[in-house]
C-alpha cells in the first residue's frame, strides 16, 4: 500500500499551527510532539490528516520514530522546500505585493515531494528536516531565514496559512536555544506554543525570553497581530513527589525569604503577556508535567500502550491532559472542570442540532449554554478577587514596612475595638441566620470597613463577611459593586502607601 502521497483535500475550517519549544532537551520535546501528533490524528472526528513538521534542521530527529519513513522519500523535506523558495524569490523587489509573491511561490511547489504519510492507521503525516545526503550540512549552513523573511516579510506566515488549510494539526518541532529559525517557529508561524522547561534554571529563563519576543512581536507589528496561546509543560529529570513540588513550589525550608517556584513565574509571566492582574495555574498544572525519565522509555507512537503507562504522573497521561486544554484552544489557567464542562456542552449542542434529537436533548443544551454564559460572570467575578488579593499583599507589606505607623483615625470614625466588636456581631447574625439583620448591618459597615485608617486584618476580615452576606442573599450587583469598591479603596491606599514607604522609593 503506498502511504507517501497526501490523500487530503482542503479542509472546511482552517487547522491550527501548534510550535514544539524547549530552550534544552530536544529528545524530549520531539517524542511528546510525536505522541501528541500521534493522539489526535486518532481522534474519531478526526477527519482531515495532522502534519508534523521537523524544523529543527541542526539535529533533525522525527523520522526516527516512525522507521517507516526510512527510504520511502526520495525528494526531500523542509528544507528543500524553502531552497525551492528562494530559488523562485530570485528576482523579486520590495515594490512587490509580499502577500501575493509569498501565495505564488508557494502555490507552485510540488507539496507531494516533501510530506510522507507515516501511519497507515490514521492520517498522520511528516514533514521531514531534509534529503540526509553527504551535501545536507552544507545546504543548511547555507539556508539564511533572517535573507528570506527580508525576502519576503509574509512567506512564513503564508506557509503556515498553506499547511493550516490542508491539516486539521501542524505540530512544528522547533530548534532549541535562540535562532533566527527559532523565532520563525515561535513568532511568525504557530496560533499555539507548546514550552517545555527543565529544573535548569537557564531552561525556564530560556523559554521566558522566547515567549516574551514572540508576543511583543505579535503585539508591534500590525501583519502579525494574531493570538497566541502559550502552554508551558515542566519537564523534571526526577519525578519524585518531594523534589517535584519543591520545584513547583519553591523551597521555602531551605530558603525562608520565599525563592519562587516555576509556578510563581509562569503565573507572572502568562499575566504580564496577557495583560492581567493575575492568573491562576492551579488545576493546568496539577495535571500537566512530563517526568523526562518516563518519557525517553515510552514506546514509540503507534504502540500498544500497557496499563502502566497510565500512571497518574505518566507521560501519556501528562499528553493527554495537555491535549485537553490545547486542542479546543482554552486558556490554561482555566480550571480542568470547566474545560470539561465546556466539551461537555459542545457535545450536547451537537446532539440537539440534530432534528431527530429528543426534546430533553435540546432542552439540556439550552439549560446548559445559559450556565456556560453565567460562567463568564463568575470568572470576572474571581478575577477581581484575585486583583484585590494581590492589592491586599501590597499594602500588607507597605504597612509592615512603616513599623506602625497607622494612619490617623478621622472624627467620628469607630476605633479599632469598636469596629472588631461590629463584625463580631455581624458574624452572630450570619451564623443564626438572621438575613435582614446581618444585611442592614453590613450595608452600615461597608464604606467604614474600606477606609485607608482600618487595620489590614480588620479590613480583610471585614470584607470577606460582607461579601459572604450578599453572596447567601444572591445580591450579584451588590456583590460587584462592594468589590469594585473595594478595588479602588486599595488601589488608592497602596498609591497613598507607596508615597511615604522609603522600602518602595528604594
Amino acid at each position: 500500500m503506498e502511504t507517501n502521497r497526501i490523500t487530503a483535500v482542503p479542509a472546511a475550517g482552517a487547522g491550527e499551527v501548534t510550535t514544539f519549544y524547549s530552550y534544552d532537551s530536544a529528545p524530549v520535546r520531539s517524542l511528546a510532539l510525536a505522541h501528541a501528533a500521534w493522539l489526535l490524528a486518532g481522534r474519531a472526528h478526526a477527519k482531515t490528516p495532522v502534519l508534523m513538521i521537523d524544523w529543527d534542521l541542526e539535529a533533525p530527529g522525527l523520522h526516527h520514530y516512525f522507521p517507516c519513513t526510512d527510504g520511502a522519500h526520495p525528494v526531500g523535506g523542509l528544507l528543500e522546500l524553502f531552497e525551492a523558495c528562494r530559488e523562485q524569490l530570485h528576482g523579486s523587489t520590495s515594490s512587490d505585493d509580499a502577500e501575493a509573491v509569498a501565495a505564488r511561490v508557494l502555490d507552485a511547489l510540488p507539496w507531494d515531494d516533501y510530506i510522507v504519510r507515516v501511519d497507515d492507521s490514521r492520517p498522520l503525516y511528516l514533514m521531514r528536516a531534509g534529503r540526509f545526503d553527504d551535501s545536507y550540512g552544507e545546504r543548511v549552513d547555507r539556508l539564511d531565514w533572517d535573507a528570506l523573511f527580508c525576502a519576503c516579510p509574509a512567506l512564513f506566515r503564508t506557509f503556515a496559512a498553506h499547511v493550516a488549510r490542508r491539516f486539521a494539526h501542524v505540530l512544528i518541532d522547533c530548534r532549541s536555544g535562540r535562532s533566527a529559525a527559532a523565532s520563525v517557529c515561535t513568532a511568525l508561524l504557530p496560533d499555539k506554543i507548546v514550552g517545555l522547561f527543565t529544573p535548569d534554571a537557564r531552561s525556564l529563563d530560556g523559554l521566558q525570553g522566547v515567549v516574551g519576543r514572540a508576543l511583543d512581536y505579535r503585539c508591534s507589528h500590525e501583519d502579525e497581530q494574531r493570538p497566541l496561546l502559550v502552554y508551558p509543560l515542566p519537564c523534571p529529570v526526577d519525578g519524585a513527589g518531594e523534589g517535584r513540588l519543591r520545584w513547583r513550589f519553591g523551597d521555602v525550608q531551605r530558603c525562608p525569604s520565599g525563592q519562587a517556584g516555576y509556578q510563581a513565574r509562569l503565573e507572572r509571566m502568562l499575566a504580564e503577556c496577557y495583560g492581567l492582574s493575575s492568573v491562576v495555574l492551579d488545576s493546568y498544572l496539577d495535571e500537566v508535567l512530563l517526568p523526562q525519565a518516563a518519557i525517553v522509555g515510552m514506546p514509540p507512537a503507534g504502540s500498544r500502550v500497557q496499563a502502566g503507562d497510565h500512571d497518574r504522573f505518566g507521560p501519556q497521561c501528562a499528553i493527554e491532559a495537555l491535549l485537553e486544554w490545547l486542542e479546543p484552544g482554552h486558556f490554561p489557567w482555566r480550571p480542568l472542570a470547566e474545560v470539561r464542562l465546556v466539551q461537555a456542552v459542545e457535545s450536547l449542542r451537537e446532539r440537539a442540532a440534530d432534528p431527530q434529537a429528543p426534546a430533553l436533548v435540546r432542552e439540556l443544551a439550552r439549560l446548559a449554554q445559559l450556565y456556560l454564559g453565567q460562567q463568564s460572570e463568575l470568572e470576572a467575578a474571581r478575577r477581581i478577587e484575585q486583583h484585590v488579593i494581590a492589592l491586599e499583599q501590597g499594602l500588607h507589606a507597605m504597612e509592615e514596612g512603616k513599623r506602625g505607623h497607622a494612619a490617623p483615625r478621622r472624627p467620628g470614625e469607630p476605633s479599632p475595638d469598636a469596629l472588631d466588636d461590629k463584625l463580631s456581631r455581624l458574624q452572630e447574625l450570619i451564623d443564626n441566620r438572621s438575613p435582614r439583620e446581618a444585611r442592614a448591618l453590613a450595608d452600615s459597615l461597608r464604606s467604614t470597613i474600606l477606609r485607608p485608617s482600618v487595620a489590614h486584618p480588620l479590613r480583610r476580615r471585614g470584607a470577606a463577611m460582607i461579601k459572604q452576606v450578599y453572596l447567601q442573599e444572591g445580591d450579584k450587583d451588590a456583590l460587584l459593586a462592594f468589590t469594585l469598591d473595594e478595588v479602588s479603596s486599595l488601589e488608592g491606599a497602596l498609591i497613598q502607601a507607596a508615597g511615604g514607604c522609603p522600602l518602595v522609593a528604594g
